[in-house]
């Protein structure tokens, strides 16, 4: 399916598995980025297209973008791990031109969310996907991001030609790049003026709490003051970082998405354990940037979208009124 094709909107459908393991190396990759386990089971399927990627961020690394621009995302699951041994990243999946085909009657017999009749050369695709490195070093999307994208060229106006690209392919609104813009501005201003120093804790050790949070539970986040207080000068409680935007949430109520107990590194591959944290659904008060992080370096959104995670230190139960 040809660029022009693959605009916000659009319904396509993911290609059959004999299909897709024909675009595949000996890696089960195309061009560098991996196609999962956790994506075998959409084969068939009719999805629309959520997001056009015209750049990504990977972890350590200034905005990125892929060589042959050839990459979106689809509205529906984000990968649940289950295929790496339950990682809980909730990572929004890429998913190439090649993967995919224009829907239409003859050929999108099934929805997103519908019942697909089995397909017996999925079992043969699965067992051609890695999802390790090495013993101990897990293989998927995230970890590979690096070596399939590459840096942007150099340019005053790059990062303008980019928001504008995206506004004009619908894959954001302009009323929405004007919040985005407006966000980066904020944390801009605020570590030009040391805002940082406001989020450095007095812990070199720090604190934790379990409340044992579970899915659906509602919870309120609690005030900067005290938040700070479970922090560290890096600012992060046990290795957990905290995002400049997360304080916009302080006061809301929200509900747990689900626990984070593990997730996989994207620098090492490594598989970090967790305790004590959970992610949120949209946060109440906060519009369409109330679950997602931003990227402080860049004047808009990713279209990873990453979730942000959360110490229950940071939170707490809100009784049933």
């Amino acid at each position: 399916m040809n660029a022009e094709g693959m605009l916000v909107g659009n319904r396509v459908v993911v290609r059959s598995a004999g299909e897709i393991l024909s675009t595949l190396d000996t890696n089960g990759a195309l061009d560098g980025l991996p196609f999962m386990p956790e994506m075998v089971d959409w084969c068939g399927r009719s999805f629309r297209i959520q997001r056009r990627v015209d750049k990504t961020c990977v972890e350590g690394h200034p905005m990125r973008r892929f060589p042959a621009n050839d990459v979106v995302v689809l509205e529906g699951p984000r990968c649940d791990g289950s295929s790496h041994d339950g990682c809980k990243h909730g990572c929004r999946i890429y998913w190439k031109h090649a993967w995919l085909r224009p829907a239409n009657e003859e050929s999108a017999s099934t929805d997103g969310d519908g019942v697909q009749s089995s397909d017996p050369a999925k079992e043969e695709l699965r067992s051609r996907l890695k999802v390790k490195s090495d013993e101990l070093r897990y293989f998927c999307q995230s970890t590979e991001l690096l070596g399939s994208t590459e840096a942007f060229p150099p340019g005053r106006h790059r990062r303008i030609r980019v928001a504008l690209t995206e506004i004009q392919n619908g894959d954001i609104g302009l009323f929405l790049a004007l919040q985005l813009f407006g966000a980066f501005l904020r944390q801009r201003i605020l570590r030009l003026f040391g805002y940082d120093n406001l989020l450095r804790g007095p812990h070199d050790r720090t604190p934790k709490q379990s409340l044992n949070l579970q899915p659906g539970e509602r919870v309120r986040v609690k005030s900067r003051a005290e938040i700070v207080k479970t922090l560290d000068h890096k600012m992060s409680n046990r290795g957990l970082g905290l995002c400049h935007e997360m304080m916009r949430y302080c006061g809301h109520e929200t509900e747990v998405r689900y626990r984070v107990d593990r997730l996989i590194n994207e620098t090492t591959g490594l598989m970090r354990e967790l305790t004590d944290s959970v992610t949120l659904s949209g946060v109440r008060g906060c519009g369409s940037l109330g679950e997602e992080c931003l990227c402080p370096g860049e004047p808009g959104d990713c279209p990873r979208g990453e979730l942000m995670y959360w110490r229950e230190i940071w939170l707490e139960r809100v009784s049933d009124r």
